[in-house]
């Protein structure tokens, strides 16, 4: 039986994963900076924020759907290809973690050799992150489409650009709902892969049952560490687009932004995951 209610109070349950982020920086400080790199790589390309000024492609968002598909399409290309690579460095992150929390140490070889025995639960549950979001996004963006097809024929074409955006904005708002919903509910199921072994399908179970119950608590907690990362990720991202924009945006920039956005990570994501270990351990206490 699942309990309904964990054993500590917000602020105990962050207390245990700010302690665990302490005592195991050292350990995974390497694994956390290859995961930060890689996942950092897509801003080797030019942001859509970059295009959209530069282009003027978001006034004519309905006129040019050709250049907005490009300049939505060439980084979310990149982040496909160079996120599983970095949430597996992660995966591997999560079992030295794991380790420190039980009074060992795992070296990174031996992380990344785990991590490569779970890569299949790993892209499972990726997978299905992947689909929960595209699903709902596209859904979002389908709707909104049909209203402005319908329902907005006779506003100016002037103004028809900024109209959709807004109605567009509307309805990813909307979909944002379940997703928040599903993430928390799922939030638990990475950890499980590394922690238990367990498989794809078996963690999102585990964790559905894990957070039901405690749904809002887990909201609270995994907010608070959400915030801290977007915190130190939005300052990152604003110091490359300070830099983007008084220079000319050269390699040798852009390799200095991937590096600045991957230090923050190097922070950010091994207190996130603490967090999600603190919170697994205080809700994980029967047997699965």
């Amino acid at each position: 039986m699942v309990p309904q209610h964990g054993g500590h109070e917000v602020g105990g349950v962050l207390d245990q994963g700010i302690t665990l982020f302490k005592a195991a920086f050292g350990s995974v400080v390497a694994l956390a900076f290859a995961s930060g790199l890689v996942r950092c790589l897509p801003y080797f390309c030019p942001s859509l924020t970059e295009v959209v000024l530069s282009s003027g492609v978001l006034t004519n968002a309905l006129t040019e759907p050709i250049r907005l598909l490009w300049a939505l399409g060439a980084r979310t290309l990149a982040f496909a290809v160079t996120w599983p690579v970095g949430m597996f460095l992660c995966l591997g992150m999560m079992m030295q973690m794991d380790a420190v929390a039980n009074g060992a140490t795992l070296r990174w070889q031996t992380a990344l050799g785990g991590a490569w025995r779970r890569v299949l639960p790993l892209a499972g549950c990726l997978l299905a992150y992947a689909a929960t979001f595209v699903l709902l996004v596209g859904t979002a963006l389908l709707l909104g489409g049909v209203v402005v097809g319908v329902f907005l024929v006779d506003v100016p074409p002037s103004l028809l650009g900024p109209v959709a955006g807004l109605v567009g904005m509307a309805f990813m708002l909307v979909a944002a709902i379940p997703l928040v919903g599903l993430f928390v509910y799922w939030c638990l199921a990475l950890p499980l892969v590394a922690v238990e072994d367990l498989d794809a399908v078996s963690a999102l179970r585990r964790s559905w049952r894990l957070v039901r119950g405690n749904w809002w608590r887990t909201l609270i907690v995994v907010s608070v560490a959400g915030f801290i990362v977007f915190a130190v990720a939005s300052l990152a991202w604003a110091a490359s687009v300070m830099l983007v924009a008084v220079t000319d945006g050269g390699p040798g920039v852009r390799l200095t932004v991937v590096l600045v956005n991957a230090v923050g990570a190097t922070v950010t994501t091994p207190l996130f995951v603490a967090v999600l270990l603190a919170v697994l351990k205080d809700l994980d206490r029967d047997p699965p």
